[in-house]
């Protein structure tokens, strides 16, 4: 072998096991199921700096998002600030959310922003730019409800890892009627009387403050033995007692725990309905993504349970934001779709009468059409009958599209730079999710600010 081969050989073997020990060193301390996410871990998390001030004081809305991360390097003309509808004649507008956010701080439980999403939502996608927004402005902590199941969350840098025994049943089980208000169950029968669940903080982003407080939602037919130990120390040893209806187990913490783990052994079947990691004051967002939904299926799931689910918090506001899933199917109007989410809107208002709603346009999509991606015709139709929905009933209505620009606005974010949206020309880019919950964000605060402003004269 000649002297130059004999270098090139080393330079290949030198670089193979660079590369190995780059990748060795990236999955150190981190589960073997953290593998398997479907969204990448950033180069690099910046800390947010806690807020000095609770409340909205004299600030403009501009002023209270200085410094937020906009995607400074997109193209200019892609974003056209739209502003919330509001029907004629609703006075009320979102007073109670504004007395609840003036008053959190302070209040013995969280005000709840529950934003039911399609796969738009996945994965804390717009709703972590909100959260992040609000309560820097409001105070609280942590990413509110999320499912008993597999879960990851760069914003919050924390991991949930389950054993296989849970069966998670959802709304595509149609022998199973939804308890969850987040839409998935996590089961554990006499057949499959074990089962645990982990939560731990991503150590390697160097994770700062966050929730305190744990409330895991659960109903059980019989008694189940529950161990919670945090590290190596057991924290808690007990029984749940047989609960028809939904229960917390509740732990409050001193500071955000890096690593705790809950046992369960069920004589029965044991449902638990979901997890809410909080802080016991300020505003949470909760992200309840419906994949394949164009509504939030109440009336196929236990009325009663989401019911109770909903009674023991304390919800500020409900967020609809579906119509992706509409779009491909191509129809002059859409009976069907307006019949039913008029059932789920009827279902909300009935057990939270007094929670204002906000309804949130079908974004813009494209397809392939002689050669170039196009917007689908049939958009319009369905954003028409959102805002019918929306002015019905007295709820709020943000256009999206509009927002994003309106007709062909998918096809110039996917190809802005950076790209706000994905090459699907159906979904956000995780900086066009970005973009997205910021802007929702400020136009909020643009109606709650002169609300709160009377509010605090009164």
């Amino acid at each position: 072998m000649t002297p130059v081969r004999e270098f090139l050989y080393f330079l290949i073997l030198l670089t193979v096991f660079s590369v190995l020990l780059l990748l060795l060193r990236a999955e150190e301390g981190m589960p073997v199921s953290a593998l398997v996410i479907q969204e990448p871990l950033p180069v690099a998390v910046h800390e947010i700096p806690e807020p000095e001030d609770d409340t909205l004081a004299a600030s403009e809305p501009d002023s209270m998002l200085a410094g937020a991360p906009l995607v400074q390097e997109a193209e200019a003309g892609l974003f056209h600030p739209v502003p919330l509808v509001f029907a004629e004649d609703d006075s009320l507008r979102l007073q109670g959310l504004a007395y609840q956010l003036k008053h959190a701080s302070h209040a013995n439980l969280p005000v709840r922003v529950v934003y039911f999403g399609d796969s738009q939502i996945e994965n804390d996608r717009i709703t972590s730019a909100l959260r992040q927004q609000l309560q820097e402005q409001f105070a609280g902590s942590g990413p509110g409800f999320v499912p008993l199941d597999l879960y990851y969350n760069t914003r919050h840098k924390l991991i949930i890892e389950t054993s296989k025994n849970w069966e998670i049943k959802t709304f595509q089980d149609k022998d199973f009627i939804n308890e969850s208000l987040l839409f998935k169950n996590a089961l554990l029968t006499a057949v499959n009387a074990k089962g645990w669940f982990r939560i731990r903080r991503i150590r390697r982003l160097n994770p700062g403050p966050d929730y305190q407080l744990m409330k895991l939602y659960y109903t059980a037919k019989d008694s189940c033995l529950v161990t919670v130990m945090q590290g190596r120390d057991v924290i808690y040893s007990g029984f749940l007692i047989p609960q028809n209806e939904l229960a917390t187990l509740d732990f409050q913490f001193n500071r955000t725990p890096d690593d705790i783990r809950f046992d369960f052994a069920a004589k029965d079947s044991l449902n638990i309905a979901g997890l809410s990691l909080e802080t016991g004051s300020g505003v949470l967002v909760d992200n309840i993504a419906l994949r394949g939904l164009s509504y939030p299926t109440f009336e196929a799931s236990d009325q009663a349970a989401i019911a109770q689910m909903l009674g023991q918090v304390k919800v500020g506001l409900f967020v609809l934001h579906f119509g992706v899933n509409l779009v491909p199917v191509q129809a002059d109007d859409y009976p069907n779709f307006r019949k039913y989410f008029q059932r789920q809107i009827d279902f909300l208002k009935r057990i939270q009468p007094e929670v204002p709603i906000l309804i949130i346009g079908v974004s813009d999509m494209a397809r392939m059409h002689d050669g170039q991606f196009i917007s689908y015709p049939n958009i319009p139709v369905i954003k028409q009958i959102q805002y019918e929905i929306a002015m019905y009933n007295h709820a709020a209505f943000w256009d999206l599209q509009a927002f994003m620009g309106g007709e062909g606005a998918m096809s110039r974010w996917v190809n802005a730079s950076p790209a706000l949206g994905r090459k699907d020309y159906v979904h956000f880019s995780d900086e066009g999710a970005e973009v997205v919950g910021q802007e929702l964000a400020r136009i909020l605060l643009e109606v709650l600010q002169p609300i709160t402003d009377t509010l605090a004269h009164d």
